[in-house]
């Protein structure tokens, strides 16, 4: 089995992390998270940007594990999906989950290079309370 690089000591120090509720992003994208017992994950995402209603909700679910949090949504009526892994930290004395996303955009013709190359899109996204 592969050591995921975090020692015990830092395993134990790891803050665990309320994530319920809406937290808000910098391009003001939102997200509604509730967590469960066994850290599972599961909510919506609001976009405020790309095709669609600002106001449109999608399905969201992912995991949770003290301070660590990954996310994904079914954008597939748009012909999409993302995902996104980060972690809580302190800024401006609120916490804040630092992510950063991979989003898929359906090609086609896979046999096309220039289309395919582009389906996927890397950023990064800060979301607070």
């Amino acid at each position: 089995m592969r050591n995921s690089g975090i020692s015990d000591t830092e395993r134990a120090a790891m803050p665990n992390v309320d994530f319920n509720g809406v937290w808000r992003s910098e391009i003001a994208s939102s997200i509604n998270l509730r967590v469960e017992a066994d850290g599972t994950v599961r909510g919506t995402y609001k976009r405020a940007i790309g095709t669609g209603s600002a106001q449109e909700e999608f399905p969201l679910t992912g995991f949770a594990a003290g301070a660590l949090l990954c996310l994904s949504a079914n954008l597939g009526k748009y012909g999409s999906v993302i995902s996104w892994v980060g972690q809580v930290a302190e800024a401006y004395h609120r916490p804040v989950i630092k992510t950063m996303w991979m989003l898929e955009r359906y090609v086609p013709d896979p046999e096309d290079p220039a289309n395919l190359e582009g389906a996927t899109v890397t950023g990064y996204n800060h979301f607070v309370r």
